[in-house]
């Protein structure tokens, strides 16, 4: 059978993937068009780090295993590595390795990044041509590790969902909303660890104890952003009264309350090209489309695409007509 070229499809990749965002931020989406391209039942995506490594994520000191050559991290800001998968398992009857499944690294300059993995659990086993799609995304995964955060304002967003949670200093929790236990449920998995709804994950224990012994950790701040799939979770944390209003630091701080307030934002670049899917758009007007949704502004589309004046003329004009919009304004009103 011929294969489908899905040029639309692997534009849409390519301009998700320069987006500047994080690559565990677009993973879910990302995912999403892996499966048109390269049809499969379970994608994996695991990201690793290289002790003594210069990635910007180092290993702790108290890493276990951290004499490995590479080892799989717990999750503790700075976040050093993540999982993400879009199937709790992979098949039961499939293991990596066998004709059913596929892998490919994502590796740059001598480093090694992680690992992308596709299953099947049908009888079709993957091809050669499989192979060499898996190969082409993991380089489009590795562009997002390297250049990750390189969009000014890149952050900034949609706040889809805020909750609060109530802990003890020393981490256990007093009280817990549906919705904070909804987000850290999914950043367990994440993490690749148990949340058992008692005592605080790693993420929200580090923000407590920036506060409880501000005088041991003056480098931390009680504020944390932690990349997850299809958006940023942001939090902060502070002293709480029992009428709920910030108390000074005590030497008892341990036994004093901490708050925990967290969103989840999805940044305005993900926003906007999630906006682009509900027209249909050529490769290169969906990347004008997007980066005047980035920039504001033709010009900053501009900037960004190498074509001529001509083309981008032309571009701008299928997109408003497509968008159904005639000026600048109005477009970004429809993406934003």
């Amino acid at each position: 059978m011929a294969r489908k070229k899905n040029s639309r499809q692997w534009a849409r990749l390519r301009i998700l993937c320069s987006a500047g965002l994080e690559l565990m931020t677009v993973a879910q989406d990302a995912f999403l068009l892996v499966r048109e391209l390269i049809p499969n039942t379970s994608s994996h995506l695991a990201l690793r780090a290289e002790p003594g490594s210069k990635t910007g994520r180092p290993v702790p000191a108290a890493a276990p295993h951290a004499e490995q050559d590479a080892v799989l991290l717990n999750v503790v800001p700075p976040p050093q590595a993540y999982y993400f998968s879009d199937h709790a398992d992979a098949p039961s009857a499939i293991h990596r390795g066998s004709p059913q499944s596929i892998t490919a690294p994502l590796e740059s300059g001598g480093l090694h990044y992680g690992d992308i993995t596709l299953y099947r659990d049908q009888a079709d086993p993957f091809e050669e041509a499989d192979e060499e799609d898996l190969r082409r995304v993991a380089n489009y995964f590795v562009h997002t590790l390297v250049n990750a955060g390189e969009l000014e304002g890149g952050a900034n967003g949609i706040v889809e969902d805020e909750a609060m949670l109530l802990a003890t200093g020393d981490g256990q929790i007093l009280y817990l909303s549906d919705a904070a236990g909804a987000l850290l449920d999914q950043l367990a998995v994440q993490e690749r660890q148990r949340f058992d709804r008692r005592t605080l994950p790693p993420f929200c224990m580090r923000l407590a104890e920036s506060i409880v012994h501000g005088d041991r950790y003056p480098w931390l701040l009680p504020l944390g952003r932690l990349p997850m799939p299809g958006g940023v979770l942001e939090a902060r944390a502070q002293w709480m009264s029992a009428a709920g209003a910030p108390r000074p630091v005590s030497p008892q701080a341990a036994d004093q309350t901490v708050g925990v307030f967290m969103k989840f934002v999805v940044p305005l670049p993900l926003r906007i090209w999630r906006a682009l899917g509900s027209v249909e758009l050529s490769p290169q007007q969906a990347e004008v489309a997007f980066w005047m949704g980035v920039g504001g502004s033709r010009e900053a589309a501009r900037a960004r695409v190498d074509v001529s004046e001509a083309v981008m003329r032309d571009c701008v004009k299928a997109v408003y007509e497509k968008f159904g919009c005639s000026s600048e304004a109005g477009l970004l009103e429809q993406l934003r």
